[in-house]
């Protein structure tokens, strides 16, 4: 699991949920996590990965719905997928704030103080997470909190923790973006937890390029929309139903928010592990991640790729931009009747991929 060495540091360090008012948020990955949970007064965990939130409903014998964000409750817990913005609105305030820490440190400072009004007067505040991730020198960023010290140091990972004594102001918000691919301009919010903070990453910028010739028609999904820029450049093209989907919260409520800006109204905005329970459309395109965590994989992608001809119509299309060296050739060759390159620079390939 993503997060198993943390978790064995938790298990470690289980007291300090013991009969607390527990927050749990941050980059979780594993739904053993939860866990954790049943040594806490009360709890609220925030989960932004969509996948690690169905299995965590499921440990409490819950289903979750399509919303991009929800809130499930069973006895003492709040389980919610969505923003910081949305949580906190759904719990009143906690003792105890423990943020799981991704390689994103712009994230943990935005999380710090994001939530710091749901905090009582003298709460613990903690950091766990991976030594290369960052964990080892996450007291920096808790200084302003008020008093550090490092409870353990286990398996290669840290956990630190801080007395809320400050009233500390740490976090500067990120300024929107301009975007021009051709005769297409937009302007994007931008979040820390969203891929490409601060400008339209190179390989979504060429698979953009590749895209611009396309005749519109049928239906469009943009897939791991990020922002959501693929998604506003498509309906922008002249598709008349547009669905941009990804497995995050900060992503999907970034999508929605870019869509106002840019005066779209029409676009549908689910959450979704990849391909899973979508529909059938005339095109997909995609600019899929390779990170899971600090780790790198191929996996989820190629299973996205053997999955995408049943949610293609017989005359459909994928268009997939990558990084050239992960080779997605032969898996799209293996999974397409007709696969062609139709842009490529020294760092990226933009793959055509025709069911027949």
């Amino acid at each position: 699991m993503a997060n198993d060495a943390i978790f064995k540091l938790l298990e470690r360090n289980e007291d300090i949920f013991k009969d607390r008012e527990v927050l749990l948020t941050g980059d979780l990955l594993d739904n053993t996590l939860l866990t954790f949970i049943k040594y806490a007064k009360k709890a609220v965990v925030v989960v932004d990965n969509f996948v690690t939130f169905k299995a965590m409903a499921a440990m409490v014998g819950k289903t979750v719905s399509s919303e991009c964000e929800q809130c499930i409750e069973y006895k003492h817990l709040k389980l919610v997928f969505g923003t910081d913005v949305f949580a906190k609105k759904q719990f009143d305030s906690v003792d105890t704030f423990l943020i799981v820490l991704s390689k994103n440190k712009n994230q943990t400072v935005k999380l710090l103080n994001s939530y710091k009004e749901k905090l009582k007067a003298g709460a613990y505040i903690y950091t766990a997470g991976s030594n290369d991730g960052g964990a080892k020198s996450a007291d920096t960023l808790l200084k302003a909190v008020g008093t550090v010290r490092k409870v353990d140091l286990a398996r290669k990972c840290t956990l630190f923790k801080a007395f809320f004594e400050n009233d500390y102001s740490t976090y500067k918000e990120i300024a929107d973006i301009n975007v021009e691919s051709g005769d297409f301009k937009a302007k994007l919010m931008q979040d820390p937890n969203v891929f490409s903070t601060g400008k339209l990453d190179n390989g979504t910028a060429l698979l953009l390029e590749s895209m611009q010739d396309i005749i519109p028609q049928g239906r469009a999904l943009d897939l791991a929309c990020g922002c959501g820029i693929v998604g506003l450049f498509l309906s922008k093209l002249g598709f008349k139903n547009v669905t941009s989907s990804d497995v995050s919260a900060s992503a999907l409520y970034l999508t929605k928010e870019n869509a106002k800006l840019n005066n779209i109204d029409d676009l549908r905005v689910v959450p979704s592990d990849m391909l899973t329970d979508l529909d059938e459309y005339s095109l997909i395109a995609v600019n899929p991640p390779f990170h899971i965590g600090l780790d790198t994989s191929t996996a989820v992608t190629q299973s996205m790729i053997l999955d995408a001809p049943k949610h293609l119509k017989d005359d459909g299309v994928m268009y997939l931009v990558a990084n050239a060296h992960l080779g997605y050739e032969k898996i799209l060759a293996d999974a397409f009747a007709k696969v062609e390159i139709v842009k490529r620079n020294n760092s990226f390939i933009v793959y055509k991929a025709e069911k027949k």
